[in-house]
């Protein structure tokens, strides 16, 4: 029987090659672009749920509260909490404090940065990452030890045993390698060399009293009977408890949190993680957004097969009917119907394989997160497709399979049979077509139109020609004690017009959320802002502007240690006018008695998502800085980028040059948005390309069952354009019904997420004009195609036949 269903199947799908070509093309390319989206959606979900004991492994979160702001979440811990919670919280199993750390390798006269991190004895044996050679036990107990990766110890050792050689770091600090790695699966803790934590504490750095620190990353695993609510309430009460007075004093309430590994990627909102500045974490927002288009998506395609399937009903009620009458069942009638459709959907299937192979490498450099090749030929992989595409035929072809068993033999054999049955349901589908495309193409012009407003807002400083070298790729005592010399060398160079030391260029953090003490203001009463510190050249050179006031000077000693600028909104949180707050005093981290010398302009040290938030500027010694910037004249820049160049590897031979211009970086901050745009903006022309193919399919079936129509008209003096009209009106009225309904659904849906956006655009009436004008103009081309065709055709040969 199923050997006669697929004959029988064949034979209809090569005498109806437009149909069977339209719904193959159109389910593949909707199963493609669902396909592509569920790999990205695994490949981003997979991060961090490879741990074996990752249900009971959190990160501590520091809350802060202070008066007249709102709660403030960061994912790094005060030094003292680690021992706190290993001492009073039975419930923890174990306790694994994370640093960042920046020692350059020193191997064959050159220098290298990996990512490296200080981590805690126990994290090998806390996460899931397993050993080549070494124990995982002790790896990470002694001072000067570390733990490379496979990559990294092939890099520097080749193949063969790695435990027990040595590697240089710091130039003068020689490590001991005691384990290597496989390679870490997809985790937020980005890295390629662990270093022991005893190292980090050798180096001179204390815990004893150091709550306001707040630069280390726990991680605790929780005992597997314990429960994370009351380990959480314990955990929380810490700071408080332990030092209470002071920050009470500094007018602030601290808490912790704990946040589940799992969900640390795609959920967590405080920053910054370990991973480095760079580092873009996942959106579980934008998952869901991609899996409804792909969801939407493959509906369409279904769409398409259901409508054409309804449309060519009548091509299949005589077959219907002959089978009845010679004995065929209901069920083995809705058998080869649904056999038809699966054989198509496994058609489609293939072809949507070669499209996906296609696209993939697209999609790999678009998003920056290869997926790997391994997904696509796991068994797990390969048996869902094959689950998918079985439920995609069943799913697509019930409802015709339904509908086409159900004609009355004597009505089928008689020509009775009613040809419109299911025409309603046809214009219906058209409509949630043509709607959803409307949907996704408004979206789209939201979405550029709103990445468009960022990068051409004015920002308030002059980011355009800044050539930024980031400095922790340096010797750093070398840079820190020639700090000065340095700067003149690089000032004297070609095209080079002004130059500043910097600890946070726009688009990357500062010393964010410190305490600071304005004049007048009660001591309990403290405000929270982002702290820059900076050199006397830095107004200059990033092109801020002096509201009141005046610039930093070397004519003024006091200005290096006291000197401080604070923005507009700096000058608004504390109180004060702008032309008032010259001469008044304020203290913070790092700075005793500052004097504000002058007001800002408000600027963007951060993106639009944001307001412009209080920022404070004061002159600090070199070994605060991050970053190098350098103010280009008009010349050629690359000129100017090969003189710098030349200069740096001379003056610091084996070390990398490592720069980035400051308007390429800053917009890296709307990378997100420029993802989404072009992410939406495909999926809404495959969405009208296959919405436009099933109009293209129902207009040939529509022309080829009104052929005689056509050809009577035509004898009685009917114009091309009249019957060109009327072979279209009805579809695009359709169009024209589905921008009514999609118009207040993309408004909406786009209102709502511009509602993240401190700086937004308005969503303009002419969006929806326009984006419905082209979605009828693209209508009527496909609709007109055929109808043009059927219009000029001789009337003599629609006639002569029955």
């Amino acid at each position: 029987m199923l050997q006669n269903y697929w004959k029988i199947t064949v034979r209809t799908l090569l005498k109806n090659k437009v149909y069977a070509l339209t719904n193959v093309l159109g389910l593949s390319v909707g199963m493609a672009a669902c396909g592509l989206i569920a790999l990205y959606i695994f490949n981003e979900w997979r991060v961090d749920r490879f741990h074996e004991k990752g249900n009971r492994i959190y990160r501590v979160v520091t809350n802060t509260v202070s008066a007249g702001t709102a709660e403030r979440a960061s994912n790094t811990v005060g030094r003292p909490l680690a021992r706190a919670i290993r001492q009073e919280v039975p419930e923890v199993e174990a306790v694994v404090p994370v640093h960042w750390a920046n020692f350059p390798i020193k191997h064959n006269n050159r220098y290298f940065f990996e990512k490296e991190l200080y981590v805690g004895p126990d994290f090998l044996t806390t996460f899931t990452f397993p050993m080549l050679e070494g124990d995982a036990k002790t790896a990470l107990s002694e001072p000067y030890t570390l733990v490379l990766t496979e990559s990294t110890a092939r890099k520097y050792f080749g193949s063969g045993p790695v435990v027990g050689k040595t590697l240089m770091l710091n130039d003068t600090l020689p490590f001991r390698v005691t384990g290597v790695m496989a390679e870490p699966q997809p985790s937020h803790l980005d890295f390629q060399v662990l270093l022991s934590l005893p190292t980090y504490y050798a180096q001179g750095n204390t815990v004893e009293g150091e709550w306001f620190t707040w630069d280390e990353f726990c991680y605790v695993l929780l005992s597997e009977n314990a429960d994370p609510a009351l380990a959480e309430r314990k955990i929380a009460a810490l700071p408080m408890k332990h030092n209470g007075p002071e920050y009470r004093e500094n007018g602030i309430q601290v808490t912790q949190s704990l946040e589940p590994v799992s969900r640390i990627y795609l959920h967590s909102t405080g920053i910054p993680d370990p991973g480095g500045a760079n580092r873009t974490a996942g959106s579980a927002q934008q998952l869901q957004l991609l899996a409804a288009i792909g969801l939407f998506l493959l509906v369409l395609a279904g769409i398409n097969f259901v409508n054409l399937t309804t449309a060519h009903q009548g091509e299949r009620a005589k077959e219907v009917g002959v089978r009845k009458a010679i004995g065929a069942g209901y069920t083995a009638l809705v058998g080869q119907f649904l056999s038809e459709s699966i054989l198509l959907a496994f058609l489609a299937g293939l072809l949507a394989v070669v499209m996906m192979l296609t696209a993939l490498p697209f999609l790999n450099e678009l998003t920056g997160k290869p997926i790997p090749a391994a997904l696509l030929t796991q068994p797990a992989t390969l048996l869902i497709g094959l689950g998918f595409l079985l439920l995609t035929g069943l799913l697509a072809g019930w409802y015709p399979a339904l509908l086409l068993a159900r004609f009355r033999p004597v009505d089928t054999m008689k020509g009775r049979l009613v040809t419109t049955r299911g025409a309603g349901l046809r214009r219906g589908l058209v409509v949630f077509q043509f709607g959803i495309s409307l949907i996704l193409i408004i979206s789209t012009m939201v979405v550029i139109r709103q990445l468009r407003f960022m990068q051409g807002q004015s920002l308030g400083f002059d980011k355009e020609r800044v050539l930024t070298v980031e400095l922790r790729k340096l010797p750093r005592l070398d840079f820190i004690q020639n700090y000065e010399s340095l700067k003149q060398q690089v000032a004297a160079l070609p095209n080079i017009k002004s130059i500043t030391g910097v600890s946070a260029l726009p688009g990357r953090d500062g010393w964010s959320g410190q305490i600071v003490y304005p004049e007048g203001r009660p001591h309990g009463q403290t405000l929270s802002m982002e702290v820059i510190p900076v050199d006397h050249d830095y107004v200059k050179t990033l092109g801020l502007t002096v509201r009141s006031g005046r610039d930093y000077s070397r004519q003024f000693s006091t200005d290096a240690g006291q000197a401080v600028l604070l923005n507009e909104a700096a000058c608004q949180a504390i109180g004060w006018k702008a032309d008032e707050a010259v001469g008044k005093r304020i203290q913070t981290a790092g700075l005793s008695d500052g004097r504000v010398i002058g007001v800002l302009a408000d600027f963007h040290q951060h993106g639009l998502r944001e307001k412009i938030k209080p920022v404070l500027t004061f002159i600090t010694p070199a070994y605060t800085y991050r970053y190098l910037s350098l103010r280009l004249g008009a010349g050629d820049v690359r000129a100017s980028v090969a003189e710098v160049e030349r200069f740096w590897r001379k003056r610091f031979p084996g070390y990398e040059f490592d720069y980035y211009f400051l308007d390429e970086d800053f917009n890296r901050q709307y990378k997100t948005e420029q993802q989404l745009s072009t992410l939406v903006g495909i999926f809404a022309g495959l969405a009208i390309f296959i919405a436009c193919l099933g109009l293209f399919a129902l207009t040939t079936f529509t022309a080829e069952k009104r052929t005689k129509e056509i050809g009577i008209r035509k004898v009685l003096g009917a114009s091309v354009a009249s019957i060109v009209t009327l072979l279209s009106k009805d579809f695009l009225k359709l169009v024209f019904v589905s921008i009514l309904i999609a118009s207040p659904v993309a408004w909406y849906v786009m209102s709502h997420w511009l509602q993240e956006f401190a700086y937004k655009i308005e969503v303009g009436w002419w969006i929806f004009v326009l984006a419905g004008a082209g979605a009828l103009f693209v209508a009527f081309l496909t609709v007109s195609f055929q109808s043009i065709k059927a219009a000029l055709a001789n009337p003599v040969k629609s006639l002569k036949t029955e």
